[in-house]
């Protein structure tokens, strides 16, 4: 999320009226009290995202009488930043980060939430251990899991891969091959948005899930918590592989056009009405994207669908890395307990999960909820898989996730070894030392 999850952010804030304060309902569990106030929610979630949380807050709302304000930001760190040193924290932030989830409760800012209420007990019964670490630091519960989505499935287009004879691969050799055939049919195999809006994190994915097959579970856990150094070679033979793909070849308008394009134009380019390219890869929210924003005549499973990220090192399998966001608290009242109360319950789940645009890591949400084949799938993915890791970027503490995306922009404009040396040891000496802070 590394967003990773940072997603479609639109510069916008969206007020939701509160409507006739009624008896909250059982379904959210017995903490709800009818009530009346308002909070505000900050967020990088845009677009369906946003329209997906939206219908959350309006649903808490007609249940409690507390209005939801919802701030939308573009570069989370910084807009947060701001705000904390104006002395004007919002309520509730939904961070995508645990790096900088950690280095908030480091620093003080949050409220534990056993504090608030959400015992160990509450929260197994809703939440897998995986999850729930990522939101503790020190032994305290900081961070509720709000969405997860996996970040190992590419994206296609299935009439082409019809038209061509193509089958999905199972190695990266085969995807390879696959990128190779297209090319020679004078197609355009990839498009790739990792340039304005604060799009560098699409490399770092990339990588990661490059690495994780590569090197293994092992060693990715280590690069990612400042165990194992970026300088070592483990990390330049990811980014050697990930360059036979990521290249001016391979994807619509070379590097350059890549680092000119947005997240969201990326999709575009694949799943537009007048596609330019036949690949995609990002996490499971693509598909939501794509459908709900990008071109609503797309069918799941028959003019878009995905594949699991293939093998590379048969050794290590297919370890599936995902990408979270976490609700926390900078202050606490009743209706920021009612609040958080709410959007960890079945209910609230069921009502996100069901427009497609996010995946609940909720354990009270009903996979009927799930409203297509591509969502559905995904989140079987995420409950099957028997090695998960972290978006490695979003592990990084403060900023670095982004630093670590600059970086990667630098390689892939110039892969020559000495540049891929330079840099490497350039983000090494930068980030030594800060894991932990």
């Amino acid at each position: 999320m590394r967003r990773r999850s940072l997603l479609v952010t639109l510069a916008i804030v969206a007020l939701v009226a509160a409507v006739s304060a009624i008896v909250a309902s059982a379904s959210y569990g017995s903490r709800a009290k009818k009530s009346a106030g308002s909070i505000e929610v900050f967020s990088l979630w845009g677009g369906s995202e946003q329209d997906a949380f939206l219908k959350v807050t309006k649903a808490f709302t007609a249940k409690t009488g507390i209005a939801v304000k919802y701030t939308s930001g573009r570069d989370f760190t910084t807009d947060i930043g701001a705000r904390l040193a104006a002395g004007n924290p919002p309520d509730i932030a939904i961070v995508p980060r645990p790096g900088y989830l950690a280095s908030l409760a480091r620093r003080g800012v949050l409220k534990p939430l056993s504090s608030m209420g959400f015992s160990s007990t509450y929260m197994r019964a809703r939440y897998g251990s995986s999850w729930l670490g990522f939101g503790t630091v020190g032994g305290k519960l900081y961070g509720l899991p709000a969405k997860g989505n996996s970040k190992s499935v590419i994206w296609y287009r299935p009439q082409t891969f019809k038209k061509y004879g193509l089958k999905t691969p199972k190695t990266f050799k085969q995807l390879l091959a696959i990128t190779k055939k297209l090319k020679a049919k004078g197609q355009t195999p990839w498009a790739v948005g990792d340039g304005p809006n604060q799009s560098q994190w699409v490399l770092t994915d990339w990588f990661e899930s490059i690495y994780a097959r590569q090197a293994g579970p092992a060693k990715y856990q280590a690069l990612f918590t400042g165990k194992l150094k970026f300088t070592d070679p483990s990390v330049t033979k990811a980014l050697k592989t990930m360059t036979q793909i990521i290249n001016n070849k391979y994807v619509l308008g070379g590097i350059q056009g890549m680092l000119g394009q947005s997240f969201v134009g990326g999709i575009t380019d694949v799943f537009g009405k007048k596609a330019k390219a036949h690949l995609y890869y990002e996490g499971g929210f693509v598909g939501g994207i794509a459908i709900d924003q990008v071109n609503k005549a797309l069918k799941p499973g028959v003019t878009i669908n995905d594949f699991p990220w293939p093998t590379i090192n048969p050794k290590y399998g297919n370890p599936v890395t995902i990408g979270a966001d976490y609700a926390v608290a900078f202050k606490d009242n009743p209706e920021i307990r009612q609040f958080l109360t709410y959007i960890t319950s079945g209910a609230a789940g069921t009502i996100w999960v069901s427009t497609g645009a996010i995946i609940s890591p909720n354990k009270l949400v009903p996979s009927r909820a799930y409203p297509n084949v591509l969502v559905r799938r995904e989140g079987l993915q995420l409950a099957g898989a028997k090695v998960i890791r972290f978006d490695g970027s979003d592990q990084m503490p403060g900023a670095f996730g982004d630093t670590w995306g600059f970086a990667l922009q630098k390689i892939a404009q110039n892969p020559s070894n000495s540049n891929m040396k330079k840099v490497l040891s350039g983000f090494q000496k930068q980030i030594a030392g800060q894991w932990g802070t």
